[in-house]
């Protein structure tokens, strides 16, 4: 017996064949691994505002629009503003001017330059107060005002502005950071306003459908009220042009 004992070990020993083998767990049925896409991270824009803020472009939870003006387009930039207006102030959007400078007289008194910006934003500030409180909103306008001065390319390059352009520019970011659309020339401002109305509606649709659903759970006998909803949009006025 043991002589027999003796053979069967030594066959685990010297035979690697001979070890026992753990089946492979079959798969279970109806189970499929799909792998859910990664985006890429969200791309993060800062500059230095007139009022020498740091501030982030692309701040998250609001739909910005960041219209890009240069020294020839500056008309445009301001009929693109005053169509802003009736948005102004209100929780979810955010209004940012990027002023090319590269290349021009202005980089020869940068100074002289921002000291004019800072005293038309203070002259908007009045005009936009009306606005501000229509939309619930009572702080000063003149605290969420922003032009970014950018004279020698320090954040035009990083909106994929690498030239000047005689034409005024914008990009639509939402409430995550990414960018939603991109306009190399604005000339239509009744469309880019429905743009800005849209975005901001999927936005405030979901926050609503968000805390609804947080509400909509299981509270015993409590009465839930339903929840508060944002400030109506204005209706779209037509531009006159």
């Amino acid at each position: 017996m043991f002589a027999t004992l003796a053979l069967v070990v030594a066959a685990f020993v010297f035979d690697p064949s001979a070890t026992a083998q753990t089946p492979a767990p079959a798969p279970t049925a109806g189970v499929v691994n799909h792998t859910a896409p990664t985006l890429p991270p969200v791309r993060k824009f800062k500059a230095v505002d007139a009022d020498n803020h740091t501030i982030l472009i692309n701040r998250p939870g609001l739909i910005t629009l960041v219209l890009g003006t240069s020294e020839d387009s500056q008309d445009a930039a301001r009929a693109a503003g005053k169509t802003m207006y009736p948005l102004q102030g209100r929780p979810d959007f955010q209004l940012i001017v990027v002023v090319d400078l590269r290349n021009s007289i202005a980089t020869w008194a940068p100074s002289l330059a921002i000291m004019q910006m800072r005293s038309n934003l203070d002259e908007e500030a009045i005009a936009l107060k009306p606005y501000y409180l229509k939309n619930g909103n009572r702080s000063n306008p003149r605290n969420s005002s922003y032009v970014i001065p950018d004279f020698s390319g320090t954040i035009c390059p990083q909106l994929d502005w690498p030239e000047n352009s005689d034409d005024l520019r914008g990009i639509l970011f939402g409430a995550d950071g990414r960018e939603i659309k991109r306009w190399d020339k604005l000339d239509d401002m009744n469309k880019l306003l429905a743009d800005i109305h849209a975005s901001i509606q999927t936005l405030d649709d979901a926050k609503l459908a968000k805390k609804a659903a947080a509400e909509a759970k299981p509270q015993g006998s409590k009465l839930i009220q339903p929840p508060t909803p944002p400030p109506p949009l204005p209706p779209i006025p037509p531009v006159q042009n």
